[in-house]
């Protein structure tokens, strides 16, 4: 086995330092991004950065005529929820079985947090909102077409 000096380094835990070594502050191991601290914050930073990319191009493709078909949009928004349910299972210790109403409502409670087809209306009305405001041409135009489609029923 040869090691690569490239990919190697090292961290030490320990709460109180009196020697200083040149270490790094986080690390990646096996897929898990290590702090020196052990909060996890850069993880969840990266992961949280990488979802809201995903996120912004769920939105971007949802609002386009060429975008995801409706269907389509419910079932990633579903697998998304899925993904946010288990996280709030383990973040709040609640059991494998718990129906998803109570979850959601446990999420929202105790974590302040959304469900993921609220917290997309949510977005959407406040980019909505922002670009009345400043009067974004594409934003204008998209909700005049909006009426028109919804004035033509």
């Amino acid at each position: 086995m040869k090691i690569s000096v490239e990919k190697s380094c090292y961290m030490i835990f320990e709460k109180k330092t009196k020697v200083k070594i040149n270490n790094k502050e986080k690390v990646k191991f096996l897929g898990i991004t290590l702090d020196s601290k052990l909060t996890f914050s850069p993880m969840v930073d990266e992961l949280k950065e990488r979802c809201n990319s995903r996120l912004n191009l769920i939105k971007y493709l949802s609002n386009k005529k060429w975008g995801l078909k409706p269907k389509t949009l419910e079932t990633n928004i579903k697998k998304i929820q899925v993904i946010q349910n288990s996280a709030v299972r383990s973040i709040l210790k609640l059991k494998y079985d718990t129906p998803s109403n109570i979850i959601h409502q446990e999420a929202f409670n105790k974590l302040n947090l959304l469900t993921i087809s609220n917290r997309l209306f949510e977005l959407s009305e406040r980019y909505v909102r922002a670009g009345l405001s400043h009067s974004v041409p594409l934003v204008v135009r998209l909700v005049e077409e909006y009426r028109e489609g919804f004035e033509s029923r």
